[in-house]
């Protein structure tokens, strides 16, 4: 019996070091609760861009805005350019457009938070549009003006009146057309304007009410108008629209 134990001990002895290297490589479980951390994504870097307008400026310049997009949200920038010095936040986003600046080099500078040192971005510029831009794309096929206030209106000429008259610009492609008008023997540019022309659109109705003076002894009155489309060299000009003086 003694010796059956002494055999049985020895077996449990020889075994232990088996189960405690069995054990050792058992992978540890995870700590209840925690999570694998994900890589994170990389941070988007400030820039800017100076691009078209698409709205003619003063006297068809070209015009362009300025987008700005990846700075800290609502970071403090000055933006430095062609008769341009502005000190401006971008939005909580980001991000910022300035519109009706003029072509030229851009730069933003800005101090990040906790930064002594002004960090300085460059713009992106594209080459300068010429003067009256997107009007290449139009072919401008018809122009002309029509009489709106009825024929044979009479009217009391010491008051003076009011003469109603349609233009009416048929264009094919794409871009802007501009156009100012003239009233009577007058070469003054009045009411200047624009329309933009897209595939379906091919045409454009431009109603123009100018302001006929008194003249207290006159039998009749007339006017007339002038529609000009510059960049085309194009020119319609009315009939002349005549009024009857009430002579009561």
């Amino acid at each position: 019996m003694n010796g059956q134990t002494n055999r049985y001990r020895c077996l449990v002895f020889l075994a232990a070091p088996l189960l405690a290297s069995s054990v050792a490589l058992t992978p540890a479980p995870a700590a209840s609760g925690s999570t694998v951390a994900q890589p994170r994504a990389a941070p988007v870097a400030p820039a800017c861009q100076l691009l078209p307008n698409g709205n003619g400026g003063t006297g068809g310049a070209p015009s362009y805005k300025l987008h700005l997009g990846g700075f800290p949200a609502n970071q403090a920038v000055r933006v430095e350019g062609p008769k341009t010095s502005l000190q401006v936040k971008v939005n909580g986003k980001g991000v910022l457009d300035r519109q009706g600046l003029r072509h030229g080099a851009y730069s933003v500078s800005y101090k990040a938070a906790g930064s002594q040192q002004a960090k300085r971005v460059t713009c992106a510029t594209p080459p300068a549009q010429k003067p009256g831009g997107g009007t290449k794309d139009v072919r401008v096929t018809h122009v002309e003006v029509v009489i709106l206030t009825p024929a044979g209106s009479v009217i009391d000429c010491a008051k003076g009146t009011t003469a109603e008259f349609d233009g009416k610009i048929t264009a094919t492609g794409t871009g802007k057309v501009r156009y100012y008008w003239t009233f009577a023997s007058s070469s003054t540019p009045v009411s200047p304007g624009s329309v933009d022309f897209a595939p379906p659109t091919t045409g454009h109705a431009l109603l123009h009410v100018v302001q006929v003076p008194p003249r207290p002894n006159a039998t009749t009155v007339s006017t007339f108008v002038t529609l000009h489309l510059p960049d085309q060299k194009m020119s319609a000009r009315s009939g002349q629209v005549t009024f009857t003086c009430d002579k009561k």
